[in-house]
């Protein structure tokens, strides 16, 4: 078991309850916790808090790991620009792998992302592009996704599905192997390709009094092409589970 690794589904999750909570009012806070199944060799379940600040007017917004400004924004459809934290890292300490413990970090980043949403009586969808500007990963990663909210007196449920694209560059500094650690830690040379992780989600909101919300959601992404086939990953398919409290101001 490792508490250190902040996989992608951490950073998704955190972005789900972001969207689900800004649907209901601009200003929330709470805290959660979430499990996930790590995809690298020797990590396995991984446990996180899960911190909630959700802010948003007309021209900014707070959305737990992202932070940024409106160029546009309607009742229904919603052009931003922002900055996003992107904790995925690899630290070899932290496996259990003697072949892992071999290889070099690999670090956090932030990038730049502009992003588009619109809700309709068919359902919200939203699509965004976003680069690495720490020259960590030289990720650029474009994501689309679709949900449904299905709503009650006190109750919120929302299926999404949806899809991250990620950069052969991205995908060979997280999920390649260079010559050199090939050399030192006998896993095999591989050099990672452009590759897409498609994802299903479920949520769900219940009101406990005006100010106090709970939530509970699973989520399961899954690596393909390159991702999945490197000598890294354990895993191809990553469950999380996820839950909390907010209060809204």
């Amino acid at each position: 078991m490792n508490k250190h690794l902040i996989s992608l589904s951490a950073i998704t999750t955190s972005l789900i309850i972001a969207s689900f909570s800004a649907q209901a009012t601009p200003i929330s806070v709470g805290l959660g916790a979430s499990w996930t199944d790590s995809p690298y060799k020797g990590y396995g379940a991984v446990y996180y808090p899960l911190p909630h600040i959700v802010f948003e007017n007309e021209v900014f917004f707070i959305n737990n790991f992202t932070a940024g400004a409106y160029l546009y924004n309607d009742n229904n459809q919603k052009i931003s620009l922002g900055l996003s934290y992107l904790p995925l890292q690899f630290k070899p300490s932290d496996s259990d792998n003697h072949q892992m413990k071999q290889l070099d970090k690999r670090h956090s980043t932030v990038v730049a992302e502009a992003r588009y949403s619109i809700a309709t009586q068919y359902g919200n969808f939203a699509t965004g592009i976003g680069a690495d500007i720490l020259n960590e990963s030289n990720s650029v990663l474009i994501g689309a996704s679709y949900s449904y909210p299905i709503s009650g007196d006190r109750w919120v449920i929302e299926p999404k599905v949806g899809f991250l694209w990620a950069n052969d560059k991205h995908n060979d500094y997280y999920y390649g192997v260079s010559h050199s650690e090939a050399t030192r830690s006998g896993l095999a040379y591989h050099d990672a390709k452009s590759s897409f992780t498609p994802y299903v989600s479920l949520i769900g909101s219940y009101t406990l009094t005006q100010s106090f919300s709970t939530y509970v959601g699973v989520r399961v992404d899954k690596l393909t092409g390159d991702a999945k086939n490197s000598p890294m990953i354990a895993n191809s398919t990553i469950p999380s589970v996820f839950a909390g409290i907010n209060y809204s101001f």
